[in-house]
């Protein structure tokens, strides 16, 4: 299996927990002369052009969150590390949030012998919203509890990708439940952006 079709591979295998986009989807790019940004379907942009799938290209940065396919992405300031670290101690000051594990993408791969740029995913979550989201519909267990991606992009910028509530209630077809989507849409939102 060549780099390409692997890399599809682990894209399909993750699309279903919401990570493949947000993980992957800078990496895809390669640069060419003349600033030209070819995407691994060939897709070909120029610097401050939108991808046909409505994505940035490399030279485009964004303060405002951007949400794609279930997916909201928001910029950091601080380093992958230290964006790690300060969504951690925010939920482990939250007497409501339970921090299950923290996954170093990155450094598994490398244990493995392949490179790939900091990528650290962040699994919590608040049993008492959590609860009633599965009391809803059982299979919104498939993608609690909640996640926070910290990636860096190609260009070096940091960012904090999460499944967006009202995305995951359409999966699932959760239906009144507006109050406790809010309540985890406004808590993802502060963790991501430290605000």
């Amino acid at each position: 299996m060549n780099e390409t079709e692997r890399r599809q591979f682990l894209r399909t295998a993750l699309a279903g927990a919401g990570l493949a986009v947000a993980g992957t989807a800078a990496g895809q790019e390669t640069a060419t002369e003349g600033g030209e940004t070819t995407t691994e379907g060939g897709e070909t942009t120029t610097a401050g052009e939108e991808t046909a799938e409505g994505g940035a290209t490399e030279d485009e940065t964004t303060a405002a969150p951007t949400t794609d396919e279930g997916l909201v992405t928001v910029p950091s300031d601080e380093s992958v590390g230290a964006t790690v670290e300060r969504i951690e101690e925010d939920i482990e000051d939250d007497g409501d949030l339970i921090l299950v594990t923290t996954i170093d993408h990155a450094r598994n791969a490398a244990n493995a012998g392949l490179d790939l740029r900091p990528t650290t995913l962040v699994l919590f979550g608040n049993p008492n919203l959590g609860t009633q989201l599965m009391q809803a519909s059982q299979t919104a267990g498939i993608d609690l509890p909640q996640k926070l991606l910290v990636w860096e992009g190609a260009d070096g910028s940091v960012n904090v990708t999460y499944n967006d509530p009202q995305w995951l209630a359409e999966r699932h077809d959760i239906e009144g439940q507006e109050a406790v989507l809010n309540q985890i849409s406004n808590a993802l939102r502060t963790l991501a952006t430290g605000g």
